[in-house]
């Protein structure tokens, strides 16, 4: 399994992007990451460390915490999206998320693919729906194995098909860039192999951020992989370059075991 290897373009791009909750205690300091188009970057720290924090910012999901600041710019297509009258609705349809646990809902597997685009207005013909369901779950490498079961839940499917399918759910809205917080932290062996397969297929036609407590997760599937601690990030690199070459004694620290 071989990352794709061009930076592509900044697609997604932060500046000073700094967390307060309380409105006082400062979870992230000042950080400013960019993303290019048809990558996959990985975002690895210790636990508590902002890169968690760091990506909720991205699709503005810090902004639900209570008593929760951002600041900074967040551009998407050299667009501030983070100001109070961006909709939230239209941003989350270009920039998905998959979560730690699979999260799908309690409906059938097609159900579960059409709910966003159904409330989006976008499917118009039993066809279309027919045809975006194939699509997605073929995108999410899940299709075969659900296909004759497409009316039955998803609660019903294993935790790596649930998984596989929320990819497959983000992906029904055809977003651009895809945010997966951990997405393997659960899942056995063999499902964490199908969803790093999947991260790296997915990073030809989108962008892919994902944070991940696996290092060598990040070295199978990340173009970029950025360190955070205690709120910072202290470095970022091409993969290869950052783990056979960093250049901060934190992340050299890190890195070796010293902490974790």
């Amino acid at each position: 399994m071989t990352p794709t290897t061009g930076e592509g373009t900044a697609l997604l791009s932060t500046k000073g992007v700094r967390v307060k909750y309380d409105y006082t205690h400062e979870a992230l300091h000042p950080t400013s990451p960019s993303f290019g188009a048809g990558t996959v970057t990985a975002l690895i720290g210790p636990s508590g460390c902002g890169k968690s924090t760091y990506l909720r910012c991205l699709n503005l999901m810090n902004r639900e915490i209570p008593r929760c600041v951002v600041e900074g710019e967040i551009n998407y297509h050299n667009h501030d999206v983070n100001t109070p009258d961006e909709n939230l609705f239209e941003l989350r349809k270009s920039i998905g998320m998959v979560f730690q646990q699979p999260t799908p809902f309690r409906k059938s597997i097609r159900e579960n693919i059409l709910f966003a685009p159904k409330r989006y207005g976008r499917i118009k013909s039993r066809e279309e729906a027919d045809e975006l369901v194939e699509t997605s779950l073929r995108q999410a490498a899940l299709w075969d194995e659900v296909k004759d079961k497409l009316n039955q839940s998803g609660l019903g499917l294993s935790g790596g098909q649930q998984q596989r399918l929320c990819i497959a759910r983000a992906l029904a809205t055809s977003p651009d860039v895809l945010l997966m917080d951990e997405p393997t932290s659960a899942l056995d062996p063999i499902s964490t192999s199908m969803v790093e397969e999947l991260m790296v297929e997915l990073s030809r036609d989108h962008t892919v951020v994902v944070v991940t407590h696996n290092m060598q997760q990040a070295t199978r599937v990340a173009d970029k992989t950025a360190f955070f601690y205690l709120g910072q990030l202290i470095e970022e690199a091409p993969t290869a370059e950052f783990f056979s070459n960093p250049r901060e004694t934190r992340t050299q620290e890190y890195l070796s075991g010293r902490f974790s």
